[in-house]
């Protein structure tokens, strides 16, 4: 593929701190490449340096002449004050400044002044070559495609009219992927910075279809390890400020990582046993013959050896152990035809599910269907309209919330785990926040200061110092690099309590959720699976919100996943699940309320 663009050893250095040292790789066109490396390593930083918004202080890019590039930035603005239609509508990169120079020019034929006719004839032509210009690149029809977009993104005609700031957290990124999208048309080299933060797992299949078919090419900073899987065909390591290159996807990436770092470690024991030989070598010359300088010449070729330093495995892993407390009983939640409704308007259908002792169900469904008003019923903090939720005695929730709504902004980060650990001395507090990487002067920082990464940490480290028996755990690795990512998920894999995660990393899902909860269009669908399996069912047909409720007669284990049903269960079965529960049913196992 012909070349679109060259890095070229760019550096760059807040202060004493450097950020980046030497950066260099290409892009080709219409090729798709992840930059990957831990939070504050400098994935933003050279993004920013790409796009023009900040400075290298060495190096250089080559190619961006009459190129046109679009970024969504983590911190895309749109304007609160106007509509969702008329944000998304107003033209942006180079329709932007092709606007902005003709109502410069309109303003100059409106008001000509002293300008001699000769000036003003260049005007008119200069303003002409504008509109036409303007018009050829489709910018009178950005309206039309701002609702096509938003449509696409499962925005209704009502959410066109709203305001900006009305909307929820998970539709202003929506709405801000909009506006980039609709940027990013003619873009040669699209620049993304976590596009996936907020949205729901509908919505980053879209995007990520929408990817792998883009014409252009794109640089893209995403935690989301399906997506990289899926569209990435080289990845970029920023590693200790330098760049390591990697063709393939992430998978692939993970793989030749850690071949290199065996191999390096290889090499690096190798060298430390020559360089042990041979200072045995220049000590046993030096014995034997004190008389002659050979000990020297030998000291000089090892100190002129090229030597390596240590490798060392940067993919630093949080150290999480969720504790558990004393058992819970063996329904641990146990809801019965719940409904929620906030005056006339239902939110959640009639539903009924059972969550057992030590299940890890993942609770999925579009932004704004009801997921977080149906742990806060489970929790205690919201009664059902009608129906029941009934928690089992001896039950412990522990509860992450997505917005980290239970920081104090001007706390710093050692108060705040102090408050949950009074007695604590400032030892103690130093080193267990060490494991969640705020080390020396990071423990004072306030946390209205943090980055979402840093936030995320520490919430977590002041849930792990209570014992709890349930999780419940509202996108939990949400603003986590790659690596903290993996050690959140190996602990809830260890984990002996009953789990409830609400989230759209699919990754997560996958190793983690035993059956899945959906909750959309009012309806709760449970499967029983993880979320791959699911997906495959749905893929085929769609599968059923409602079903039949049974009560267990007589205790009976599906054949199929080995799962034993009591006296007294209540089981609601999809049509599309019946078939399973035949043998049970024709031998009076279930009876059907």
């Amino acid at each position: 593929m012909p070349l679109l663009i060259s890095v070229n050893s760019i550096s760059k250095s807040y202060g004493p701190q450097t950020v980046l040292s030497d950066i260099s790789f290409i892009i080709d066109e219409g090729q798709k490449v992840g930059l990957i490396g831990q939070n504050g390593t400098g994935k933003t930083t050279l993004l920013n340096i790409i796009y023009g918004i900040e400075k290298a202080d060495n190096g250089e890019i080559t190619g961006l002449k009459d190129k046109t590039l679009g970024y969504m930035t983590q911190l895309s603005p749109l304007e609160d004050s106007k509509t969702l239609i008329e944000a998304i509508s107003k033209p942006t990169g180079k329709l932007g400044s092709l606007a902005k120079k003709i109502a410069f020019l309109e303003n100059r034929l409106e008001n000509p002044g002293t300008i001699s006719t000769e000036q003003l004839e260049e005007i008119s032509k200069e303003y002409a070559n504008s509109l036409e210009e303007f018009a050829s690149s489709g910018g009178y029809g950005q309206p039309t495609r701002a609702e096509a977009v938003l449509e696409d993104l499962k925005f209704t005609k009502r959410h066109f009219h709203t305001k900006v700031g009305d909307l929820s957290g998970g539709e202003k990124t929506k709405a801000r992927l909009a506006s980039i999208l609709l940027e990013a048309k003619g873009a040669d080299l699209l620049l993304l910075d976590e596009p996936t933060n907020h949205l729901d797992i509908e919505t980053t299949e879209w995007l990520e279809d929408y990817l792998a078919n883009y014409p252009g090419a794109v640089l893209i900073v995403s935690h989301d390890r399906y997506m990289m899987d899926k569209i990435i065909t080289k990845s970029v390591e920023i590693e200790n400020t330098r760049s390591n290159i990697y063709s393939g996807n992430y998978s692939d990436y993970l793989e030749k990582k850690s071949f290199d770092l065996e191999k390096n470690l290889k090499t690096y024991a190798k060298q430390q046993k020559e360089i042990l030989r041979q200072k045995e070598m220049i000590e046993w010359m030096h014995s034997v013959y004190s008389f002659s300088s050979l000990h020297k010449t030998q000291q000089k070729k090892l100190d002129r050896m090229d030597k390596m330093d240590r490798p060392t495995d940067h993919s630093r892993k949080l150290a999480l152990e969720f504790g558990t407390a004393e058992k819970s009983g063996k329904d641990t939640v146990d809801a019965l035809d719940v409904k929620k409704s906030y005056g006339k308007a239902s939110i959640i259908g009639k539903c009924d599910f059972r969550i057992e002792k030590g299940e890890r169900i993942g609770l999925i469904g579009p932004n704004g269907s009801g997921k977080t008003t149906l742990i806060r019923m489970i929790m205690g903090e919201l009664e059902p309209t009608t129906g029941t939720i009934k928690v089992s005695k001896g039950t412990k929730i522990g509860y992450y919330a997505q917005e980290q709504d239970g920081l104090v902004r001007g706390n710093t980060v050692i108060q705040e785990i102090r408050k949950h650990k009074k007695d604590a001395g400032e030892e103690w507090v130093r080193k267990y926040l060490g494991k969640f990487f705020f080390r020396g002067e990071d423990v004072f920082k306030k946390v209205f200061t943090l980055s979402g990464g840093e936030r995320a940490r520490l919430s977590i480290a002041k849930l792990l110092m209570s014992d709890h028996n349930m999780l419940i755990l509202d996108e939990p690795t949400n603003y986590l690099d790659l690596y903290a990512k993996a050690s959140v998920e190996k602990a809830l894999m260890d984990y002996e309590g009953t789990v409830m995660i609400i989230t759209h990393d699919r990754a997560l899902l996958d190793s983690v959720a035993e059956n899945i909860f959906d909750l959309r269009d009012g309806a709760l669908t449970t499967f029983s699976g993880n979320y791959s399996a699911y997906r495959k069912k749905a893929g085929k047909a769609k599968l059923s919100t409602g079903g039949d409720l049974y009560e267990v007669t007589k205790k009976f284990t599906e054949w199929t996943s080995g799962k034993k049903h009591q006296k007294g269960d209540r089981i609601r079965i999809p049509e599309g699940e019946k078939e399973r529960f035949i043998w049970a049913i024709e031998n009076k196992c279930l009876k059907k309320k």
